[in-house]
């Protein structure tokens, strides 16, 4: 069988129909909330994120499962804004993937005086400047399926002093990815294509690990706190990618 009409929906792996009616009649008919800890529920942001950390050539540590492309994105590039002070131009491709366009210009509305500025496609690379925060692209265009030069214009990012921040929805599982060999600073993806997570499936994050000790993901949630047991009152980070869970 040749699956060629995806819709953006992987086909389903022959394991996943036996896993689920695990998960549902073992682990949650049975096991209910001890689930959380005996069937390693808790554990599955990190543990997945281990899974996926060879795919994209990322380091132990670096990658974490959880919410969808949009939310992430959003909690990257706000880290990224928060890394640059001074720094307001969001850049990005014209024609970029359209979701990704609109979580920028969300995020911009929210931060006085950030710009998002769209460049046609040769151009990018001459409109990194000073002002610019952090470049943000979809590697592989939905539309036509050209490729960026993921490491190249990451460098270029670079020399300026920009953050470089990849969309890898249309790439992870389909080309090969080294995200470390390359330098990248931050990166997303979905699992549900190539990755044949299925409907629904969460996505991922990418935090070069030299950045997680002030990565500022803007939404702070329970899960990334030091010590969510204790249920303080306060927001105290967790360590390494923690404050993206």
């Amino acid at each position: 069988l040749i699956y060629l009409d995806g819709n953006s929906l992987g086909a389903l792996p022959a394991a996943a129909p036996a896993r689920i009616e695990r998960v549902m009649r073992h682990e949650w008919g049975a096991g209910l909330t001890g689930s959380w800890f005996e069937a390693g529920w808790i554990d599955l942001p990190r543990g997945l994120g281990e899974a996926i950390a060879p795919l994209i050539g990322a380091a132990p540590g670096e990658v974490v499962v959880g919410d969808s492309t949009s939310v992430n994105l959003f909690k990257l590039l706000a880290a990224a804004l928060h890394a640059r002070p001074g720094r307001r131009t969001i850049l990005t491709k014209t024609g970029n993937f359209p979701t990704d366009l609109y979580v920028a210009q969300g995020l911009s509305g929210l931060v006085e005086g950030c710009e998002v500025r769209r460049i046609a496609r040769d151009e990018i690379a001459g409109a990194l400047d000073s002002d610019t925060a952090v470049l943000t692209l979809t590697h592989v265009d939905f539309r036509t399926g050209f490729m960026h030069d993921l490491a190249a214009l990451t460098r270029a990012a670079h020399e300026v002093g920009a953050l470089a921040l990849w969309d890898l929805s249309h790439s992870v599982g389909a080309v090969p990815l080294d995200l470390g060999g390359a330098g990248v600073d931050l990166a997303v993806g979905c699992t549900y294509k190539y990755l044949n997570g299925g409907p629904g499936a969460p996505a991922f994050a990418y935090v070069r690990q030299t950045l997680q000790p002030d990565l500022r993901p803007g939404l702070t949630g329970w899960m990334g706190h030091r010590a969510p047991f204790d249920f303080a009152a306060d927001y105290a980070p967790g360590a390494g990618i923690a404050p993206l869970l």
